[in-house]
């Protein structure tokens, strides 16, 4: 996409480019042609701190910023540590973003989880206006908050200095490379090892978390990569956009989906002592094809493909990462 020569012969930092979806960000940064700098927590950079991130941000220098930093899981990542998780991510939300304002960052694009939308609006679709009406959900609180807090300090930059910030609310990626260890995975991932070691290990069934009736939003990680540096060029608007497909699979389709291309002949068994979390979140993707021009082109079918046959050649590194 033409997209791409917006960031040629520029400096670019990439807080989190070494993560999930920041390495798939880099690759397409250093295609264009762009300077990137990818700053890293084992060269003891730690961005929970502020003086940090104005040392880093003058050494630098970028034009431009796509903040990927992010400590988080899925819900039983979070249990017990709810107070961790939102300071961390609070400090580092903040920090990063005060200091490209004070160091002439000309853009800075913040990826925003979608779990910061309220999580109680029984809506077919979540659209942008809706992101103020209402609290996050419970069990996923102390994480969505604080990445809501980083677009409430973007608004006010934009008020009191006019520093140009983005905030594209990312529907649930997934993809290859994503986490698969139990720890820190989420749903789509988490099935798909769970279905993978049951046809391995010939178990007579697999365990699903909750009723099977939450509805997700589901979005390919080369996709959001895209879309965030779509999103970089056109996109100069303070209030957020989503980033999503607009489909809503509830899990138990989400599971049957998986188990069909997986080919695992055994029974699904909910267990409804686990939370389902918030029971829709479906973002709509009006004003992302109206404002970016563009559309997610990967289906969910071929990615869960896609991810599964990464998972089956990494399967040792991958359970444990």
């Amino acid at each position: 996409m033409d997209h791409l020569s917006f960031y040629q012969g520029k400096k670019v930092a990439v807080p989190g480019g070494g993560g999930f979806l920041g390495l798939r960000i880099v690759e397409r940064l250093k295609h264009a042609g762009a300077e990137v700098f990818i700053p890293r927590t084992n060269q003891g950079i730690d961005f929970t701190i502020e003086k940090t991130c104005y040392e880093y941000m003058e050494k630098v220098k970028p034009e431009v910023v796509i903040n990927c930093a992010a400590f988080q899981g899925g819900i039983g990542f979070h249990k017990g540590k709810e107070a961790e998780l939102f300071l961390y991510n609070m400090k580092m939300g903040l920090f990063l973003m005060e200091a490209a304002q004070a160091s002439g960052v000309q853009k800075f694009i913040n990826i925003v989880a979608g779990c910061s939308y309220p999580g109680y609006v029984e809506k077919d679709e979540l659209n942008e206006e809706d992101y103020w009406s209402g609290e996050v959900h419970d069990s996923i609180f102390s994480y969505g908050v604080s990445r809501k807090m980083s677009v409430v300090y973007g608004k006010a930059l934009k008020k009191q200095f006019n520093f140009n910030s983005i905030h594209l609310i990312y529907a649930n990626m997934y993809g290859p490379g994503e986490h698969f260890n139990p720890d820190q995975s989420k749903a789509l991932a988490g099935l798909i090892k769970k279905f993978y070691e049951a046809k391995k290990n010939n178990l007579p069934s697999v365990e699903v978390w909750g009723t099977g009736k939450p509805v997700r939003d589901w979005l390919y990680v080369e996709d959001g990569a895209e879309a965030a540096l779509c999103a970089g060029e056109l996109y100069n608007e303070i209030e957020p956009l989503n980033i999503a497909s607009g489909i809503g699979v509830s899990i138990a389709d989400l599971a049957r989906l998986i188990k069909k291309i997986i080919g695992y002949d055994g029974e699904i068994v909910f267990n409804t002592s686990k939370p389902d979390g918030a029971l829709k979140k479906t973002l709509s993707t009006r004003k992302m094809k109206e404002k970016l021009h563009w559309f997610p082109g990967t289906s969910l079918e071929d990615g869960i493909k896609e991810t599964i046959d990464w998972f089956d050649k990494n399967y040792d590194s991958a359970v444990k990462n």
